[in-house]
């Protein structure tokens, strides 16, 4: 029988440093002072400490895109400063050695986060724009304005993890907004032109409202993500939002005639 009969020799780093702890005679409470060390657990094969499974590795970009997902989550919820690593790789299923491999920092997480939400919002705001049926300039306004402010309060492109990267760590974050602005209104620019190619109409919104009712557009959206709404309780407010953004096209419009 081991001399150190309530350490379960499994091989780990930590239980073979309590080992040596012990095997010198080192007291328990500079054990933790000294080393951060514990003493492990029994793990008899009947108890629910055998059962629990070791955290998993990183295998391919599929399982590092459901860590940034999960850490998306998180920092949503609490932000970059009161989210721990802990929490982090518990809600991920893996280490936190694991998650400092792979990601360096939790700033480094947060950042990488921040940058995916931001794409993920803008292959969505592209998917409603390319299957929609525009009617004419001013109803194409509309229809862009509401799934701008709608993109920024849906799913996985929920703004809130933006907004609290905007208020946490700025300097890095009002880039990635001045270019989110630069590539929607790029977007709204380029469905005028696909969709209105010979329209002088066209030319008219997208040099004298399109800039400013994208800013304004991400800024409501924005705002709304911070209230905590989601795509089913903003439908409405978006909706309205929009259809003042086209009575602003049409008003611009008709001084333009």
């Amino acid at each position: 029988m081991s001399q150190f009969p309530y350490v379960d020799f499994r091989g780990d780093v930590e239980d073979v440093l309590w080992r040596v702890a012990c095997s010198i005679r080192y007291p328990e409470g500079r054990m933790r002072r000294d080393f951060g060390l514990t003493q492990p657990e029994v793990r008899r094969e009947d108890s629910p400490v055998a059962r629990i499974e070791r955290p998993k590795r990183l295998a391919g970009p599929d399982r590092r895109s459901q860590v940034l997902r999960h850490a998306a989550t998180q920092f949503a919820i609490r932000g970059l400063r009161g989210t721990t690593t802990l929490m982090l790789a518990r809600a991920a299923g893996i280490s936190e050695r694991i998650l400092y491999a792979h990601f360096g920092s939790k700033e480094c997480l947060f950042r990488e986060a921040v940058k995916d939400n931001i794409e993920t919002r803008l292959q969505a705001l592209e998917a409603r724009t390319v299957s929609a049926i525009y009617e004419n300039e001013t109803a194409a306004i509309q229809r862009i304005a509401e799934a701008t402010v709608t993109v920024c309060v849906a799913g996985a492109g929920n703004s809130t993890l933006t907004n609290w990267a905007l208020l946490e760590d700025p300097e890095y974050a009002a880039d990635l907004y001045r270019d989110e602005m630069g590539s929607v209104e790029m977007l709204w620019i380029r469905e005028f032109a696909e969709r209105f190619p010979d329209s002088r109409s066209r030319r008219i919104l997208s040099v004298h409202l399109v800039p400013y009712a994208v800013n304004a557009c991400l800024a409501y959206g924005f705002w709304l993500a911070t209230l905590r709404h989601d795509a089913e309780s903003a439908a409405g407010l978006a909706q309205r939002f929009a259809a003042g953004i086209a009575q602003a096209a049409s008003a611009l419009l008709s001084e333009q005639s």
